[in-house]
């Protein structure tokens, strides 16, 4: 092999396995990580005092220009990590080389990931709940705006504004549940596994992970290295939270759509058409419709990178991070995004109630009423009255003009007088069931929902 072609290879190995001028948005957690080790080791009589402090002085000044935006690191060395101890040696000399001490990049790696991932999770759940509180304000405002409830994008029942905004509230506080789910089963400190198979220096594992904030070190040295479980639950949840937002944002699209037209977005949310002026397209939502897409493709593409991985580190796992950051940036325009739509979207009221006044839209409480007041079996019932939908649009007429006669033809059983005519705003209060739609309900609901936000948001403060 010639030397340019040597040099040639050594250029396209750089170029596939450099990744400092991505995944260095870990150093803060790399440097955090550096800097419990290093108090550790000092402690443990292992790294001594003026090495420790000097170990300590460089992190602290790599930290403050990191902070002030004067990033030193070098965007193409082998990884952020690798930049971090570059950098060191160039501030504080051959104390830098205490530093790689009982441990590895293996170890240092997964620690700085599994941080950056719980602040991660602490930003987008604070977001997730702004979202859930803006749609609870909605649902108590709009406890008793009538409007059509959809079932295959039909009408099929009325139902309240107030009560489909708690619906997506519900959603999305599973949602900060799942999310809280990835920290519980991430609090374990890899540091201290080192390569592979843990260290024979007389490390402390367990002062390294209170120092970070991890309720124990991890089990098992070999698993620990290889194992991206926890980010693979980080992008579930996170897959999960993008799908229930695209579905949030193609309602919106199609709730304001014409001429449904049940409400209307704020001009900073919309867009004209380049050649139709009239139009006002809802970019926002659909946006955070078509970035779902985004979000699970990350997922795919780790579990992908880690399927049939055995035990321990592979470079693999390099391709770790790029799905992680893009999900984690995705997921705060999209929701940033949200906040604003369930905050300031205005339901169309006379529009709401125009859609559930069509005919028929009682015609399942009418079935109820024939199982409830005259004793028909519900399925009977159900039969019966798909026969006077039919028999009332033949003559033209609403349920409740249907004369004795008329009924009576279709069975006997419906010749009697007081025949109910059954409003869009009776049939609303008369779903008083609990989690129903009837306006006192949703507002029961919406303090529900209230406390389970408080209660939420005090374990979180509490951890």
């Amino acid at each position: 092999m010639s030397t340019d072609e040597r040099s040639l290879a050594a250029r396209r190995m750089d170029a596939i396995g450099t990744s400092a001028h991505y995944d260095r948005r870990l150093a803060p957690y790399d440097i955090a990580a550096s800097q419990a080790h290093v108090t550790m080791l000092h402690k443990q009589g292992i790294v001594p005092a003026d090495a420790a402090a000097e170990l300590h002085r460089g992190l602290d000044l790599l930290k403050e220009r990191i902070e002030t935006g004067a990033d030193p690191l070098d965007p193409t060395a082998e990884d952020v990590h690798t930049a971090i101890e570059q950098y060191l040696e160039t501030q504080i000399g051959a104390d830098a080389g205490w530093l790689g001490t009982a441990r590895a990049r293996n170890d240092l790696a997964v620690t700085a990931l599994r941080l950056w991932i719980r602040d991660q999770v602490g930003a987008l759940t604070g977001k997730v709940l702004a979202l859930t509180e803006a749609l609870a304000a909605q649902a108590e405002q709009h406890s008793a705006t009538v409007m059509p409830g959809f079932s295959h994008l039909q009408i099929a029942q009325p139902v309240t504004f107030g009560h489909v905004c708690l619906a997506y509230a519900e959603t999305f506080l599973r949602d900060a549940e799942r999310l809280r789910f990835v920290l519980a089963l991430q609090d374990e400190s890899p540091m201290g596994s080192a390569a592979l198979a843990g260290t024979g220096f007389p490390i402390d594992r367990e002062s390294v992970a209170r120092s970070l904030g991890f309720d124990r070190p991890t089990a098992n040295s070999l698993e620990s290295v290889g194992d991206r479980g926890f980010a693979l639950d980080f992008l579930a949840a996170g897959t999960s939270l993008a799908l229930d937002l695209s579905r949030f944002g193609a309602e919106i699209v199609f709730w304001s759509s014409q001429p449904i037209g049940l409400v209307s977005l704020p001009d900073e949310l919309v867009s004209s058409s380049a050649a139709l002026p009239h139009k006002r397209n809802p970019d926002a939502a659909e946006l955070i419709r078509g970035k779902s897409g985004r979000v699970l493709g990350n997922l795919h593409t780790l579990q992908t990178v880690v399927k049939g991985l055995p035990l321990s580190y592979f470079r693999d796992l390099q391709e770790d991070k790029e799905p992680l950051f893009d999900t984690a940036d995705t997921l705060v325009l999209v929701l940033d995004a949200a906040i604003s739509i369930a905050t300031l979207t205005r339901p169309n009221v006379d529009a709401m109630r125009a859609a559930s006044d069509l005919s028929f839209v009682t015609s399942g409480d009418l079935a109820d009423w024939l199982t409830r007041e005259r004793k028909i079996p519900f399925r009977e019932a159900h039969h019966l009255v798909t026969k006077l939908v039919r028999l009332a649009e033949e003559h033209r007429l609403s349920l409740g003009e249907l004369s004795l006669e008329l009924r009576g033809g279709v069975d006997e059983r419906l010749a009697f007088s007081e025949w109910p005519d059954i409003t869009v705003d009776a049939s609303v209060a008369s779903r008083d069931s609990q989690g129903g739609t009837a306006p006192s309900r949703v507002l029961e609901a919406a303090a529900q929902l209230r406390s389970k936000l408080a209660e939420f948001t005090a374990r979180a403060a509490d951890r």
